[in-house]
């Protein structure tokens, strides 16, 4: 008898080893949750967002369910961002009560034109500046990741990060100031704005700089760092 039992205890164990190793390594697709990461991401009505089926994978160790899809495109109106993944962490118990609570939410772009994504942005949010700014830009593109946390409430904490890389970027400021080649990394924290390995040509003369800070504290904006160029010696 106890040969028996024990017998059906590794029979168990086995099963549920295979199962939490299968969920863990492959995954499953689904789509039930589609709804729910559009209420996450939709705070306009216009806003749409267009997803495939999400994968699932198992965290053990943190009792979380990863969460990712690839291939979406976000849609306000006429404009279109594609999207290259879209991934989540969800409660492992909130599954089990059949509900749906991110911890975090990373959004990653595909290279988009820097053209259209400040359109987009534009649409979306409605600012002067950007209107301006979009008129100007002649090239470049841009690949963004967005990392947002939520609270217990699900509202989104202050301690977002945006990485922002730009390639081969070009604005021209009424014929008087050319702009072109610009490449730069960009991480955003907490209302800093910190670049690295910032390269552009401006009339011909090449500049770059290594690290540049902006750092805007209530109204005022706080700049920290160097550009550098081979024919002049900037203050």
């Amino acid at each position: 008898m106890k040969n028996n039992i024990t017998k059906y205890l590794l029979i168990t164990f086995g099963a549920l080893f295979i199962i939490i190793i299968y969920f863990s390594l492959i995954g499953i697709e689904t789509d039930k949750f589609n709804g729910k990461i559009k209420d996450k991401i939709s705070q306009n009505n216009q806003l749409d967002i267009q997803l495939k089926k999400i994968k699932l994978t198992l965290d053990p160790f943190n009792f979380k369910i990863n969460a990712k899809t690839i291939g979406t495109k976000l849609i306000y109106k006429k404009k279109t961002v594609e999207l290259e993944s879209i991934k989540t962490k969800i409660s492992l118990n909130s599954l089990i009560k059949n509900k749906f609570v991110s911890s975090n939410l990373v959004i990653s772009t595909r290279s988009v034109l820097l053209k259209d994504l400040v359109g987009f942005l534009r649409a979306t949010t409605n600012r002067t500046e950007l209107f301006y700014l979009e008129k100007l830009i002649e090239k470049g593109y841009v690949i963004i990741d967005l990392e947002l946390n939520f609270d217990e409430n699900g509202k989104i904490k202050k301690d977002y990060n945006v990485k922002v890389l730009l390639k081969d970027g070009k604005i021209n400021f009424l014929n008087r100031h050319n702009f072109k080649n610009i490449n730069f990394l960009l991480n955003v924290e907490n209302d800093d704005f910190i670049f690295k390995k910032i390269k552009f040509t401006n009339n011909n003369i090449d500049f770059f700089s290594d690290d540049l800070k902006i750092e805007k504290n209530k109204k005022e904006i706080f700049v920290e760092g160097n550009i550098k160029n081979k024919k002049s010696i900037l203050n």
